[in-house]
């Protein structure tokens, strides 16, 4: 995996969330697809190990902007980074934004990242879209901050209304009103909007572990249906974007 070395422009803490921004030249983002990122060149420091992967939240002119939750010590060095970090070109297979809508956006906190590019790119064709975002109780800090990440968007559920966090209440409505749903986040919220989506053309951006991102480890692995028989594919090279049917969940 080749790495390149890139500016930082921006750095903006949203309570355990943050919004990186770097300078980029090469080869632009679609929607879905990822980076991997690290704090230092791997030749000179194994330390953090491994690389993380981050989807692309927006792509503005030359900058690029991640968005991404804290949780360990990669990531806390990653939102401590002033000066430069090493980073992928981008990566995997991202949305198929066909549809002429309305279009139904769903996410969760900082795992809403990559619908940043896909609203964006919905704006500039003129397709009509609504964005529903879901927030727990430890993102609260950024809630505004997060809601201006997506204009337009409509909160419609938090931690301290659904404790479990297990089953996230589906609050789309009727769903044949849309032409399409794309949706990001932890597992349970895209298990309820696959099984909400029925007839409606869903598309589904999984959130796993990728310790390789070029294939070779299949730690990444998701399990699908595939003429009939149940199967995997990486989401690192045929994902992490996937048609909800698909998935073998």
């Amino acid at each position: 995996m080749k790495l390149h070395q890139a500016e930082v422009v921006a750095r903006e803490l949203l309570g355990d969330s943050v919004l990186l921004s770097y300078r980029w030249a090469g080869k632009s983002a679609a929607p879905g697809q990822f980076v991997v990122v690290r704090v230092a060149e791997p030749l000179t420091s194994l330390d953090p190990f491994l690389n993380r992967p981050f989807f692309v939240h927006d792509l503005q002119d030359s900058i690029v902007t991640l968005f991404f939750e804290v949780r360990g010590r990669g990531t806390k060095l990653l939102a401590q980074v002033e000066d430069e970090i090493f980073v992928s070109a981008p990566l995997g297979q991202g949305f198929r934004l066909d549809e002429e809508g309305p279009v139904a956006l769903v996410g969760s906190g900082a795992g809403a990242s990559p619908l940043g590019l896909v609203s964006k790119q919905l704006a500039w064709r003129d397709v009509a879209h609504d964005v529903y975002l879901t927030m727990t109780k430890h993102q609260s800090e950024g809630r505004d901050r997060l809601l201006a990440l997506f204009p337009q968007a409509r909160l419609v559920r938090t931690e301290e209304e659904a404790p479990d966090n297990r089953q996230p209440p589906i609050f789309l409505g009727e769903l044949d009103r849309y032409a399409a749903i794309y949706a990001s986040g932890p597992g349970p919220l895209l298990g309820a909007v696959r099984n909400a989506a029925d007839s409606v053309s869903c598309q589904l951006a999984v959130q796993e572990r990728m310790a390789c991102a070029n294939g070779s480890c299949y730690g990444c692995a998701v399990p699908v249906w595939k003429s009939g028989a149940r199967t995997y594919l990486r989401a690192c090279i045929e994902g992490p974007v996937f048609p909800a049917e698909v998935l073998a969940w």
